[in-house]
């Protein structure tokens, strides 16, 4: 089974809640892009237009193998299209809020599964229904666990609860991956190779956040100042990954045993019959004003973690349900496959709450193939 054999088999389009206006301090766009991500696109946007990164404002990191279309604010931000390196950006209007979670209503998705064989697409089209009738764990998927990337599994936000700042740092910017874009792996290898060398780092680097980290640590700055010059969107993503890792664990011990998918943080463990008692289960997200609740106590307990420790970094609080419902949903008809030759592909078209993820109903519905 392959998935995102071309860009066009991965589709998702974000459902905003904004309504675009003639009035407002933001200026509303529709990011369309392929083969990068959001991030990449914003600061290549930012890079043309000359607009300050704190300006600009989205309410989530869409796929980079497939395309996408999000919103996407700016304050003050021209009207006017832009058209860039794999990504254009079409004016829409003004608004008075910016694009932020809350703005987003849902996402849907077209995706076509590809090289599959007559019983694989049916088993497809049976678990996609069973996936509509009893939902799906609503897990984070890998996608989740970009900055786990070139680490060996060591999480950022955990050196920086155990008071490692020199190791948060290094992982985040010094963790070359195979995933990597070339410049960007070359950089991390630099900063690998030479690390504690801060006056040749800051020499070598080609500008950039790295190289005003290695400027400020030449100049005696402790690792806590220069972990602080990081982008402020990726060191919430440090901390969203670990606090994603730690729901994921308190999701699987609730679903207990079942078929499973292998994660980059862990295994999915997915359940095949109605579990009434997850429907309207939740979890709150592990945060220092997160409330009593046995099932995140225990898994701070295996980690070595406390409620009192929690506090040192700024987790966002919040809850997430146990399982997600996709909607909408429509399983086409297998067709023969035009890039595998004999084996047959199948259409899945969707609509799912903001924040889950297309790419976990998809390993529900092709685990053991």
């Amino acid at each position: 089974m392959k998935v995102k054999q071309q860009p066009h088999d991965f589709e998702v389009e974000e459902l905003s809640r904004l309504k675009p206006g003639v009035q407002g301090p933001f200026a509303l766009y529709r990011l369309h892009k392929q083969g990068m991500g959001t991030l990449e696109a914003v600061v290549a946007l930012c890079r043309a237009w000359k607009v300050p990164r704190r300006a600009v404002a989205f309410a989530g990191l869409k796929d980079r193998y497939g395309r996408t279309a999000q919103c996407v604010s700016i304050r003050s931000g021209p009207q006017r299209n832009f058209e860039g390196r794999g990504f254009r950006l079409n004016y829409l209007g003004r608004s008075l809020r910016p694009a932020v979670r809350g703005t987003v209503a849902g996402n849907r998705f077209r995706i076509v599964l590809r090289d599959l064989c007559d019983e694989q697409a049916a088993c497809v089209a049976e678990r996609a229904l069973a996936a509509e009738a009893h939902g799906v764990p609503d897990y984070f998927d890998d996608q989740r666990f970009g900055s786990l990337r070139g680490t060996n599994g060591e999480f950022v936000a955990r050196a920086l609860l155990d008071g490692d700042a020199q190791k948060a740092l290094r992982l985040a910017i010094a963790s070359p991956s195979r995933a990597d874009r070339s410049k960007m792996k070359r950089r991390r290898r630099l900063l690998q190779r030479k690390w504690g060398d801060w006056k040749a780092l800051a020499r070598e680097l080609d500008g950039g956040t790295e190289q005003r980290i290695c400027r400020r640590l030449a100049e005696g700055a402790a690792f806590e100042e220069a972990y602080a010059l990081v982008d402020e969107t990726l060191r919430s993503l440090h901390l969203a990954a670990f606090q994603s890792f730690l729901f994921n664990r308190m999701l699987r011990a609730a679903v207990g045993d079942g078929p499973q998918h292998l994660g980059v943080a862990g295994p999915y463990v997915f359940c095949e019959a109605d579990r009434a008692d997850l429907r309207e289960l939740s979890f709150p997200l592990a945060s220092r004003d997160a409330p009593a609740d046995a099932a995140l106590d225990a898994v701070l307990q295996a980690d070595g973690l406390t409620r009192q420790t929690l506090s040192a970094l700024p987790f966002r609080p919040g809850f997430r349900g146990a399982l997600f419902i996709p909607r909408e949903l429509a399983v086409g008809e297998p067709e023969p496959d035009d890039l595998n030759a004999g084996r047959r592909k199948l259409a899945l078209h969707f609509t799912l709450r903001p924040g889950s993820y297309a790419t976990m109903l998809i390993k529900r519905c092709t685990f053991g193939f």
